[in-house]
């Protein structure tokens, strides 16, 4: 219970910084609604069918949940250390891992409302459902493997950079929409030669398979399961080799 009780507790300071905080206000009410619009309002004007609307709005839905998940993991820790609590921290009772599965969960928590808000808009202005529901939740189970798993990796280097892993949590959800073709589809864009080593990143697995509920997508399942396994591992095994490491050199004092 005391190890659920330090994980609910970083949850629970996220969530209640979003009303005294206006970038957070912003970023769960205001950014989402205006990218959201700003695609879909792009591909309305070019006359596309409802499939490719459907494919913006999920292509939404999951990069919202990643940056998300990214965002928050990397957000906290910054936080305290502007602050200058994060010394309290890390001599609180709290682990690594305490701390990084409560920052998702706020992350999540986050994502979820995002979704249902758009799922709400998006129904009344452009139709929009989700055609299969339990081909989306599979997806999305995915897509939060690969958010946690970003948000590992940024946090890695957080341990050393502190306000740059800040920047990185922005750049890197962004970089990956691009990789892994969120909007479209990754044969019909990038080089042949740089296809197979695209198709290693866990996202454009996951993607794939949320744009095959509008059949625009062509998931490997294999792909999916082993690239999401394989990329999480190396996270946690990264983070926790570069904790140890910043400890070691005195970038951090002992987290649990």
């Amino acid at each position: 219970m005391s190890s659920i009780s330090r994980i609910l507790s970083q949850t629970y300071k996220s969530i209640c910084s979003i009303r005294r905080n206006t970038f957070r206000l912003t970023d769960i009410f205001v950014w989402p609604i205006i990218i959201l619009f700003m695609f879909t309002f792009f591909v309305s004007y070019l006359g596309s069918d409802q499939s490719y609307i459907s494919m913006v709005i999920l292509g939404m839905m999951g990069w919202r949940v990643i940056y998300f998940l990214n965002f928050e993991i990397t957000a906290l820790m910054t936080e305290e250390y502007w602050s200058k609590s994060l010394a309290y921290l890390f001599a609180s009772p709290i682990s690594r891992i305490e701390y990084i599965l409560g920052a998702a969960l706020s992350g999540m928590i986050k994502a979820g409302f995002v979704l249902a808000l758009y799922a709400v808009l998006t129904y009344y202005i452009y139709g929009f459902i989700i055609a299969d529901y339990g081909t989306f939740a599979l997806a999305m189970l995915f897509i939060i493997m690969a958010g946690f798993t970003m948000g590992l990796f940024t946090l890695s280097l957080g341990y050393f950079m502190k306000d740059e892993a800040f920047n990185f949590s922005f750049i890197l959800p962004d970089v990956l929409v691009l990789l892994s073709g969120v909007y479209f589809s990754i044969e019909s864009v990038y080089p042949a030669e740089v296809l197979p080593f695209i198709r290693l990143l866990p996202t454009t697995q996951a993607f794939e398979l949320l744009k095959s509920i509008v059949g625009l997508g062509h998931p490997d399942f294999n792909m999916l399961i082993i690239t999401g396994v394989v990329w999480l591992t190396a996270a946690y095994l990264i983070n926790g080799f570069m904790y140890n490491l910043a400890r070691k050199q005195g970038k951090l004092t002992k987290l649990g």
